[in-house]
């Protein structure tokens, strides 16, 4: 099957509460008016509200009925918007076990995601830290990982990733024969970085360590702050960002922030897109900037070395000050 989607963006939380499906829903509708085809798919297994947050009521196939093979194409579980050129593939909250796929339903839903005949792709992904979770966010050419200030929120930010790139290596060390490298044993294994976990491996294989910068240089993060109160907050997805770039060897750039704000959590319970009724708030400016930097950002594949404080060239961060 040949790829029909131009660019995917995964967008995840580690943690539910950070408004991570208000950013999915804003940033599909930023793209869509920036001119191009969306399609925004509702990943959240078991917990789908796009469709609520986008006022969509009309009944028809869902996620739920691709994976029951009800239907062939997710495109054929795509609703229009009231948002021209944006379609919504909605996910199914009602449904009992929905959020425990199998392995070859998820892999199904995987092959599909980038058979969507869109310009770009959208995909908003469940929180926690299960295997279903971090596949979807890993399929993303770019991973926008959404956080709050919040203590809580950083730590669960933190491990998602920390999940994902641990997930996606282990995969490729297995291939050359050192399956169980990535096993967090020892006392020191959690706060030790990935370089020095990886230290013995990667001496014994120069030809490994080569295919395990590459890797990690397309895994392709991008961080946007939400529910911010105080700018000087912003320090914080900063130095995070930093954090995941030391012991994690990804760049993790700041794309932009949203303030707090009244008319953007009054959206959900009004059923009104934040970006249709908000069109001149800080947050929602920062919002459109952060579409503009995600879809005119190359997806190349830099090799930045496997070295604590290495990281890219990051793309412009927009802040909502």
């Amino acid at each position: 099957m040949s790829r029909v989607a131009e660019r995917i963006i995964s967008v995840g939380g580690g943690k539910g509460g950070v408004g991570k499906s208000l950013v999915s829903v804003n940033l599909a509708i930023a793209l869509a008016q920036l001119g191009r085809r969306v399609a925004l798919v509702d990943a959240d297994l078991g917990a789908a509200n796009l469709h609520t947050l986008l006022g969509i009521e009309k009944a028809g196939p869902t996620l739920q009925s691709f994976i029951d093979k009800d239907i062939e194409s997710l495109d054929d579980a795509r609703v229009d918007t009231q948002v021209p050129g944006l379609s919504l593939v909605r996910g199914a909250s009602a449904v009992v076990g929905a959020a425990n796929i199998g392995h070859a339903q998820k892999q199904r839903l995987l092959r599909h995601i980038p058979l969507l005949d869109a310009d770009a792709v959208v995909v908003d992904v469940g929180a926690g830290t299960g295997f279903n979770q971090v596949d979807l966010f890993d399929i993303g050419d770019l991973k926008l990982l959404v956080m709050t200030p919040q203590l809580t929120s950083i730590q669960n930010a933190y491990a998602f990733v920390k999940s994902a790139i641990y997930r996606r290596l282990a995969r490729l060390l297995k291939q050359h024969g050192f399956d169980g490298a990535l096993d967090e044993e020892g006392p020191h294994h959690e706060v030790a970085s990935l370089r020095a976990v990886l230290r013995d491996v990667l001496a014994a294989s120069p030809k490994l360590e080569a295919e395990v910068r590459a890797d990690l240089a397309g895994f392709r993060l991008r961080l946007f702050g939400n529910q911010v109160y105080d700018p000087r907050e912003v320090g914080i997805f900063r130095a995070v960002g930093k954090m995941m770039t030391d012991f994690l060897s990804v760049a993790a750039p700041l794309v932009g922030f949203a303030r707090a704000s009244r008319l953007l959590h009054d959206s959900a319970t009004q059923r009104r897109p934040y970006l249709l009724i908000a069109k001149h708030e800080e947050s929602a400016e920062a919002l459109r900037s952060a579409a503009r930097a995600l879809l005119e950002e190359p997806l190349g594949r830099p090799s930045p070395p496997l070295a604590p404080g290495t990281c890219e060239a990051a793309p412009r961060e927009t802040a909502a000050a």
